[in-house]
């Protein structure tokens, strides 16, 4: 079993819904099907993926200056809760 299928299956993209932050718990929903509001301070998307070798792996995308998504060293974090709808962690 992967991290991501012990961690309720998180393989996808989540977008940080930091409207939703409290307490330095970061809170990240699934960027397909989560009716987002606008930001003009940009959102961090976090993918998880599972390779043919069974590691799993993430990539981090964030907003760059011209406001096309850009990657980035992905945060090392905890994850507090994993359900399809939410994905709540904390950063080391």
């Amino acid at each position: 079993m992967s991290v991501i299928e012990a961690a309720g299956g998180l393989e996808g993209s989540w977008t940080h819904s930091f409207e939703e932050d409290i307490d330095g718990v970061e809170v990240y929903r699934p960027t397909a099907t989560f009716a987002f509001p606008p930001s003009r301070r940009g959102r961090t998307v976090l993918q998880f993926s599972v390779g043919d070798d069974q590691i799993a792996s993430v990539t981090a995308l964030q907003s760059g200056p011209d406001d096309r998504p850009r990657a980035v060293a992905p945060p090392a974090f905890n994850i507090i809760e994993a359900t399809p709808a939410i994905l709540r962690l904390v950063r080391r």
